[in-house]
């Protein structure tokens, strides 16, 4: 980021070679019932053994501190538009841990959602998948939230769109037509937009 490298175009490229690639997108964070702790217990196992996992490790770190990175890049997104993260109304869009399932373990979004709000911004949230979001033990400071239609009123009415997982049953094009500002964590929109920043 720091040397305006767009990730999404070095992914492509790597991608059009014939062998030796296998594609992994970046997100905004880990989820899942098991990505977030089972690299873990191979680590500590090979501790042991006196093997290094400095790889899991790494990996872990750079996942860990995800959320912290988004949340800058939307609080530097509002900043240029003259807004402030306090008061901001926020559209998560995704919350399920990973695309077209109805499952939220874990998911990054819920990190998300308390950072933000520890900052004084609103979250409503949009997934098509999950109506209600589920109370939670990790995260009891999140408020009972359901999913929010997603029509042009509800998109325009909100300061910021952070585009969290990447459904298919969700009209991109609808959301880029009438948000004010999208913070892309998922590379959904590969052209620049005057509203779009990736994260």
């Amino acid at each position: 980021d720091a040397m305006g490298v767009d990730v999404w175009e070095v992914l492509d490229a790597a991608e059009t070679k014939p062998f030796g690639f296998m594609r992994f997108n970046p997100g905004p964070g880990w989820g899942g019932h098991c990505i977030p702790l089972d690299p873990f217990y191979l680590a500590w196992k090979a501790r042991e053994y006196g093997q290094p996992t400095k790889f899991i490790e790494l990996a872990g770190e750079v996942n860990v501190e995800m959320p912290h990175w988004v949340v800058e890049k939307l609080q530097l997104a509002l900043n240029d538009r003259r807004k402030a993260v306090n008061g901001s109304k926020i559209l998560i869009l995704g919350v399920a841990y990973k695309p077209d399932i109805d499952d939220p373990r874990e998911s990054p979004a819920f990190e998300l959602m308390s950072r933000l709000m520890g900052l004084g911004a609103e979250i409503s949230y949009h997934d098509p998948h999950i109506p209600v979001l589920p109370r939670m033990r990790s995260w009891p400071d999140l408020p009972p939230l359901t999913s929010r239609p997603l029509t042009p009123a509800e998109i325009a009415g909100h300061d910021a769109v952070l585009l969290v997982t990447d459904h298919r049953a969700v009209d991109y094009d609808l959301v880029a037509e009438h948000a004010q500002l999208i913070v892309d964590t998922r590379g959904v929109y590969r052209e620049a937009r005057p509203n779009l920043v990736r994260a």
